[in-house]
């Protein structure tokens, strides 16, 4: 995990928000901000060409539905 764009990133949202949030709610937003990051570093893996297309969800037609 890249601890400097998470660290960057909980600073910008303690200066925004740190005088709503109490401080052991902060400690929360930290790992929250962690977790995004570390998700982020894992999608940023992944080599899209331009003729990958956004996945789709297949969702068959049903009268009942209407």
């Amino acid at each position: 995990m890249d601890s400097m764009e998470a660290e960057t990133l909980f600073r910008l949202v303690k200066e925004k928000y740190g005088d709503k949030i109490k401080e052991d709610e902060l400690e929360e937003v930290k790992k929250a901000v962690e977790k995004i990051v570390e998700t982020s570093m894992e999608l940023r893996k992944v080599e899209l060409g331009n003729w990958d297309e956004p996945f789709t969800v297949f969702k068959p037609y049903r009268r009942d539905e209407e």
